[in-house]
């Protein structure tokens, strides 16, 4: 896409109403696209969402989530921001309602894009909130009755994000109907994939949450949405390992406009991202990713040996005797997302260790476990890190066609409490074949009494690690009171390597029984029911006192 902000030679005061000047806008397609292209800045990017979470450790070492420190604060950027980005798409919808005959079959395009980010901001509210006001219509100050309405009930608000992605689905080009210079915005296959996203959270929520509401249309709807896609021809899934060897399943996060990889691969050479965050170095950089959150002992256990079993039944699983033996005959995707101990990588951070493609092994630097920035936990994180200079053109996923398998697994299991093999080869088995993983089968399951539903959510915990899903995953099964209130734990350190080896020896840890590095204690986590929601900003309360706090916030 050329342009994100609505920056340019003609541009539309977006000052107060009675100020906004439209006399020489919205007279033909191009002013439509313009003001469009400003949603494109409010896109989900880079983040940190899963160190509130069981699978990573915030670097700051405190989740005021799994404490239970996190109070209702006076405003909150989210419901500002959502409200805010709900304005703009409703003007820019109202102008298409208004448009001249004309230019209606040419704007169309733009009513579809901006009904689906008006469908993303309420997802984007119903997830953290519940209930929340629903306003469909521009706003000025005289619309008091409007402004401080009372909330919607969450079914409402769901109904009217697919109403909005419906139309935009019929209104949105295919993927491969987008100019290469508009490659970026939004197409079809977008809101069908955020159309299937809202159906299974909220399926989910309501079969565990056990609202009342019937979950069975909900998952129908999510089941068909992803076989739109699936059969739609337009999206593959990410396997250049004839090129890359297994570390093509790490490359594909990093995918630059320039070879970023020994293959020599950019970003224009992948079918599998649906809608991503796009990001042009000379325009709008991508951020550089070299630390975040740790991932924590529980989210190293959930990778599977490779022989598809957990590393608690599997006779491939080597122990924690040296600092990368649980690394061995493990899930490709664990030695691609995870840093190996003693190993070498290469990150942009450090001019001297960029990649030399002509010599892949040269240079780099050896990661060492130093207990800093860089891991709390023992264990580090090295998806999205860049392995050349910035600055940098790498997308962000922020849907992808991996999630879309995993969305059509968990609901056709969900709907029926189970899956046939051909479910899981039509979508998780997929996941796994293309990092060589064996495939999941009922047989497999049933053998070494397995459970499927833990299964299908393992896949869905390995495959979008560092994606930010994790926390409201745990929220929507209604298993964060469970998850969230263990204690966070590390490396095992006690016995193995670690406690020997001059480099970490001298280093003092509280660990538990069998040994592992303890960074948070169950006895400091403690998640509440009340945190399955959280709490309206006060600030709007006493604007508008028709809307209610939501339970144990009050």
């Amino acid at each position: 896409m050329e342009t994100i902000l609505l920056s340019c030679s003609k541009t539309l005061n977006l000052s107060p109403e009675d100020t906004v000047s439209e006399a020489d806008f919205f007279n033909d397609a191009s002013d439509f696209e313009l003001f469009a292209n400003q949603f494109y800045y409010y896109m989900p990017t880079y983040n940190d969402d899963d160190q509130n979470s069981d699978v990573a450790m915030p670097i700051s070492g405190v989740s005021s989530i799994s404490n239970s420190s996190y109070i209702a604060p006076t405003s909150d950027n989210i419901w500002t921001t959502a409200y805010s980005q709900v304005w703009q798409t409703s003007y820019l919808i109202e102008k298409v309602n208004s448009a001249s005959a004309s230019v209606r079959a040419e704007i169309s395009r733009y009513d579809g894009e901006a009904r689906f980010f008006r469908a993303m901001q309420y997802f984007t509210l119903v997830k953290r909130f519940g209930d929340v006001p629903l306003i469909d219509t521009r706003l000025d100050v005289s619309d008091k009755e409007i402004i401080y309405k009372p909330r919607n009930s969450r079914k409402e608000v769901v109904n009217f994000i697919l109403n909005q992605l419906d139309t935009a689905i019929s209104e949105l080009p295919l993927e491969s109907g987008i100019a290469l210079a508009d490659k970026g915005r939004i197409s079809k296959g977008s809101a069908l994939a955020i159309k299937a996203r809202v159906a299974l959270f909220e399926a989910t929520w309501r079969k565990f949450h056990e609202t009342g509401d019937d979950p069975s249309e909900l998952f129908t709807v999510a089941i068909n949405a992803c076989k739109e896609i699936f059969f739609s021809g337009e999206y593959q899934l990410f396997d250049k390992r004839s090129v890359m060897g297994d570390s093509s399943y790490r490359f594909f996060f990093i995918l630059d406009k320039i070879a970023s990889n020994p293959a020599g691969l950019t970003k224009a050479d992948q079918k599998e991202n649906i809608m991503v965050k796009d990001y042009d170095s000379e325009i709008s950089a991508a951020p550089g990713v070299t630390t975040g959150p740790s991932p924590t002992k529980t989210m190293a256990d959930m990778f599977l040996c490779i022989d598809g079993l957990p590393i608690d039944q599997s006779p491939k699983f080597k122990g924690y005797s040296l600092v990368a033996s649980e690394y061995t005959n493990r899930d490709p995707r664990m030695t691609n997302d995870l840093l190996i101990p003693l190993q070498k990588y290469w990150s942009f951070g450090q001019p001297a260790y960029y990649r030399n493609w002509s010599n892949p092994t040269a240079g780099g630097l050896q990661y060492t476990v130093t207990f800093n920035s860089i891991t709390q936990t023992g264990y580090a994180r090295h998806k999205f890190s860049q392995e050349i200079q910035s600055p940098f053109s790498t997308n962000y996923p922020v849907i992808r066609l991996a999630e879309v398998y995993l969305i059509y697994a968990e609901a056709t299991f969900e709907l029926g409490s189970s899956i046939s093999d051909v479910d899981l080869d039509l979508s998780i088995n997929k996941l796994r074949e293309r990092v060589g993983m064996p495939a999941l089968t009922n047989l497999f399951v049933n053998t070494y009494g397995l459970d499927m539903r833990t299964e299908i959510r393992r896949e869905r915990t390995v495959e979008l690690l560092f994606e930010g899903f994790r926390f409201d995953d745990l929220r929507r099964w209604k298993t964060a009171e469970t998850e969230l209130s263990k204690s966070l734990k590390g490396i095992k350190f006690t016995g193995t390597q670690y406690a020997t080896d001059s480099r970490w020896s001298s280093m003092n840890f509280t660990t538990d029984a069998n040994g592992f590095i303890i960074l948070e204690d169950a006895s400091k986590r403690t998640f509440e029911q009340k945190n399955y929601l959280f709490p309206i900003p006060t600030r709007q309360i006493v604007l508008s006192p028709s809307l209610k706090q939501n339970p144990g916030w009050e």
